[in-house]
């Protein structure tokens, strides 16, 4: 492998993200559908927040914050989840697919409560990563503490996911 192409294997790092939908709902080709969609969760959050409408629908799923890191031995997925629950989040291996979901309740609130702003999020969220083929998936593990889950990917011996040289005969 040249210097070059291994610049850009580390510049164009593994496609965690193939198998997760845009905003958690179906996935939209058209630029102006996109727009339409976005400009309905403004127009949903403006009503909400500015009204005083507690249980406005959200239309969009939750999508916690996430970093992902590469060891040599493992990748590492820690994901920010505060306010949730152990008992709330699932973590699910299906195919390829490493998927992270869960609930955020909102706390239960006095009917005397005059609300003068809303601002945390609720509901359902999903993150959907899509594993290298150098991961074990029979070995990952997750810690939950402190509203990060950490979830460890170990790498099978050998397979590295930057390719291999191959040599031309002739």
């Amino acid at each position: 492998m040249t210097d070059k192409q291994s610049r850009g294997s580390r510049l164009m790092p593994w496609n965690w993200f193939r198998h997760e939908q845009e905003d958690g709902g179906e996935q939209e080709a058209h630029p102006i559908l996109r727009l339409q969609r976005e400009m309905d969760r403004l127009f949903d959050n403006s009503l909400r927040g500015g009204l005083g409408l507690k249980d406005w629908p959200e239309m969009n799923l939750l999508r916690p914050s996430l970093d992902i890191s590469e060891r040599d031995d493992s990748y590492l997925i820690s994901v920010e989840i505060p306010g949730v629950s152990k008992e709330n989040i699932q973590l699910t291996q299906q195919g390829d697919q490493l998927v992270i979901q869960g609930e955020k309740s909102q706390e239960h609130e006095e009917k005397n409560d005059k609300l003068h702003r809303i601002e945390r999020s609720y509901g359902h969220f999903q993150r959907v990563l899509t594993l290298p083929a150098d991961a074990d998936s029979a070995a990952i593990k997750a810690d939950f503490k402190d509203g990060v889950l950490k979830v460890t990917v170990p790498r099978k011996p050998g397979g590295s996911n930057n390719g291999r040289q191959i040599g031309i005969s002739g």
